[in-house]
């Protein structure tokens, strides 16, 4: 696809496979694309997945730093007046641009305070190296103050020396790539919303509440906006909702667990919470909670959520269940329960939730209840070799981004999104393989491969030892055991002292 548009230089966040630098490409697309900018507004073909450094075109600077003020994995954006593979060629760009915009340079160089600063990628440089560095492009005819501490326009000058097998290059080598710019807007982690919505500070969190990152790039996935309806049908602490309320959202979860939702806690003198605590705490609307299965969506049908963003169960920290009768699942006859008689105090029984089924049902939820271009946004783990053609499908829902992130345990935590591109039929329904002929997707078993070690042989041959010591110990008759015993007590005791309790014969004396 072609990029239209005022070009951009876009700092991201940038990091190693268990960060979420793999999300910032998709991010950005789906922000520029809500906020209206003709998408896509990076070519992701043609970009250096090893370089903090993207250029963006996007329609305006209002436009852009709207889009900056959003994305999670924006540092800050820029408008680029030069840039090249070298100082020279930079600063030689940067003299054209300067002469044939006169009248939109002439208050940045002439009426308002400024600062010049540099950043490298690649290589730390030292105040010496920094002041050579700027030492030309403050020969661009500047005539205004400058001001380090406050300065009301801030100018970069980046420098892109590369990254080479997880090591920066080693100072000294030259850059590749050297950009000289305006920085326009700062990103979303400037403004201090991240560290505001930590666990780490939350009143109620939970075994597998979702970090506030995470959340919070869920969120612009699915483009959630001032007046969205969210839903998230394995709502849990609601750490998702709590990242779409910010935004403005209108939010309805639901989840099976009862004792969760009702917030009953099981130790006497427990302070009792609840997941509404936290959007009081953060003065947010509270959401619509609803005790539900999924696998039984309690919804009248009808297309109304604009998306839907959720962090399935997959067994590895929370195992999978639907309500069912176990007697059923087990092929035994099942006795009717009848609800009426029990009311309130009816807890459903439940089965266990194959992973593949929790993704079936989910996306024929999706198909069912999103609106015409809703989002869903969902977690999905995978191990081993990915294949995003073994991703589930719906024949409603088109794939639009998946990101990934490495964790512990030796899989992979995936960000899938997808966007609803037709209208919904009761026939369409979501792909479900054979599992009697056809091979499991890498995500149909995720936690009988995390965190299960084969014993090493050391471990293996002390447990054989101790394994033949009890054996020996259980051989001996408990009668010899007592005579063996009496018969090293009459040897110690050779002063000939009658049989009693040593201790008491010390209290004595």
């Amino acid at each position: 696809m072609e990029v239209s548009g005022m070009e951009f230089l876009v700092q991201q966040v940038w990091g190693g496979p268990k960060s979420f630098a793999d999300f910032r490409f998709a991010e950005l697309n789906s922000v520029a694309e809500m906020v209206g900018a003709a998408s896509p507004v990076i070519d992701e073909k043609n970009v250096d997945v090893g370089s903090p450094f993207v250029m963006a075109r996007i329609d305006s600077i209002e436009m852009a730093t709207e889009v900056a003020k959003r994305c999670v994995m924006i540092k800050n954006i820029h408008e680029v007046w030069g840039n090249g593979d070298s100082l020279e060629a930079a600063l030689k760009k940067a003299k054209t641009y300067v002469e044939e915009n006169k009248a939109h340079v002439d208050r940045f160089m002439h009426n308002e305070t400024f600062a010049v600063r540099v950043n490298g990628f690649g290589h730390t440089y030292s105040v010496q190296e920094q002041r050579k560095v700027m030492e030309p492009f403050l020969q661009l005819g500047w005539t205004a103050k400058v001001n380090l501490k406050n300065p009301k326009n801030i100018f970069w000058v980046f420098t892109d020396h590369g990254h080479q097998e997880g090591h920066f290059k080693t100072a000294g080598n030259s850059p590749s790539k050297v950009w000289f710019c305006r920085q326009i807007s700062e990103g979303m982690r400037s403004m201090g919303v991240l560290p505001r919505f930590s666990l780490k500070t939350r009143p109620f969190i939970g075994p597998t509440s979702t970090c506030a990152e995470l959340a919070f790039l869920m969120a612009n996935q699915g483009q959630v906006r001032n007046g969205s309806l969210v839903f998230d049908p394995f709502v849990g602490t609601a750490s998702l909702l709590v990242a779409s309320s910010y935004f403005g959202a209108f939010c309805v979860g639901m989840d099976r667990d009862y004792c969760l939702l009702h917030s009953k806690v099981h130790k006497p003198k427990a302070r009792q919470k609840d997941l509404f605590v936290n959007f009081k705490y953060y003065g947010l609307g509270k959401p619509e909670i609803v005790c539900g299965d999924n696998a039984f969506p309690p919804w009248v049908q009808r297309e109304m959520v604009d998306a839907i963003i959720c962090d399935p169960p997959y067994g590895v920290r929370a195992g999978a269940r639907r309500t069912g009768s176990r007697k059923a699942h087990q092929g035994k006859k099942a006795n009717d329960v009848d609800i009426w008689k029990y009311g309130k105090k009816h807890v459903p029984s439940s089965i266990p939730y194959p992973v593949e089924d929790v993704m079936a049902d989910l996306l024929d939820v999706a198909a069912e209840y999103l609106v015409l271009g809703g989002r869903l946004v969902y977690l999905l783990p995978t191990v081993g070799d990915f294949d995003s053609s073994k991703l589930p499908t719906h024949p409603c829902l088109s794939l639009i981004a998946h990101s990934s992130q490495a964790l512990t345990g030796g899989f992979d935590r995936r960000c899938i999104t997808m966007k609803k591109s037709r209208k919904w039929e009761p026939s369409l329904k979501a792909t479900r393989r054979d599992k009697s002929s056809e091979p499991a997707p890498c995500y149909a078993d995720v936690a009988a491969h995390v965190f299960r070690k084969q014993p090493s042989a050391s471990t293996s041959t002390k447990g054989e030892e101790r394994k033949k010591q009890y054996e020996k110990k259980e051989d001996i008759d408990p009668r010899e055991k007592r005579e063996k015993s009496s018969e090293i007590y009459k040897v110690n005791n050779s002063e000939g002292l009658p049989l009693t309790n040593p201790s008491k014969k010390m209290r004595q004396s």
